[in-house]
């Protein structure tokens, strides 16, 4: 069982009447890159602003490491919340350099914490002049100068192009596999999440309706047989031989088969001999935007 990083329990946020956040109870392990999915306006970031003590709860409570407060573990969470706030006429070091006095941190770091976002060698270079991604990537290393064991990172990919997609996957996979930094991640860009995530939460209209690990979900997302026939009640009686009744389900005009079958074309043979019209025999998967839209009932 891995150590508890982050829990929260049962977090309420209210505007007025509207309640944003529903009773959200949310476990983080060590090492997790935690993937937060849900559609804009979802509660991804009014939560994570909960969390960093940056907005105010209406009920609940929020807990690191077992049993401290986000004012008691100082520089241990770092976080990029929407848009990193940049000196635009400066370097990527006098951007670091200036933080540094703010947190309180070892200036001596930067270079380092350069190289480890790949800003490096970008010299003398202003901020004003770099792309999207750059300053992605710059924001993220100002949560670094604390030293952090968990970093928020709210929407971190929106906006970027492919390269600069890829540019910041590399650095979260490299920050949690070098440095062992846990990660909570929010985004609506499932397929780009599913690359590097351990873990998901799926939060919808401020309720967050599962917690699954990425292994968990790919099972359930795994390929199916679909056979498309004329009789599927009668299709499923004859499959039932082979395959388990629990791996078999008949929806509308359609058998879907769970099990790997080995031989799909003897048990064609065999449905089309019982009188069975076969209309089409193929292989589906279900994508993670698939399993997060049925989840959210849409």
């Amino acid at each position: 069982m891995m150590d508890t990083i982050l829990k929260t329990t049962n977090i309420v946020k209210k505007y007025g009447n509207k309640i944003v956040l529903k009773n959200v109870s949310m476990n983080i392990r060590k090492g997790d890159i935690y993937g937060f999915i849900g559609k804009n306006g979802a509660g991804k970031t009014t939560f994570m602003r909960t969390v960093l003590s940056l907005t105010p709860i209406d009920g609940g409570e929020v807990v690191y490491y077992e049993d401290k407060k986000i004012e008691d573990i100082g520089l241990k969470v770092g976080s990029l919340i929407e848009s990193p706030g940049l000196y635009k006429n400066a370097t990527a070091t006098e951007n670091l350099k200036r933080f540094s006095i703010l947190y309180g941190a070892d200036e001596a770091k930067i270079p380092e914490i350069l190289k480890i976002v790949g800003l490096s060698d970008t010299g003398n270079k202003k901020v004003k002049d770099f792309s999207l991604g750059m300053k992605q990537r710059l924001g993220i290393a100002f949560a670094l100068l604390g030293d952090p064991e968990l970093l928020l990172l709210d929407e971190p990919i929106n906006g970027l192009d492919p390269e600069g997609i890829k540019e910041i996957r590399d650095v979260i996979l490299k920050l949690n596999k070098e440095k062992n930094i846990t990660f909570l991640i929010s985004s609506h860009l499932l397929d780009e999440l599913s690359k590097i995530v351990t873990r998901y939460g799926i939060i919808n209209d401020g309720e967050l309706i599962e917690e699954i690990d990425a292994k968990e979900l790919h099972e359930k997302c795994k390929n199916k047989l679909v056979i498309e026939c004329d009789n599927p009640k009668k299709a499923k009686t004859i499959i039932e031989k082979s395959v388990p009744e629990e791996d078999i389900k008949v929806k509308e005009k359609r058998v879907e088969i769970t099990e790997k079958v080995k031989e799909s074309g003897k048990l064609n043979k065999e449905l089309v001999s019982a009188g069975i019209t076969v209309n089409a025999l193929y292989v589906s998967e279900d994508s993670l935007e698939d399993y997060f839209m049925k989840r959210i009932g849409e």
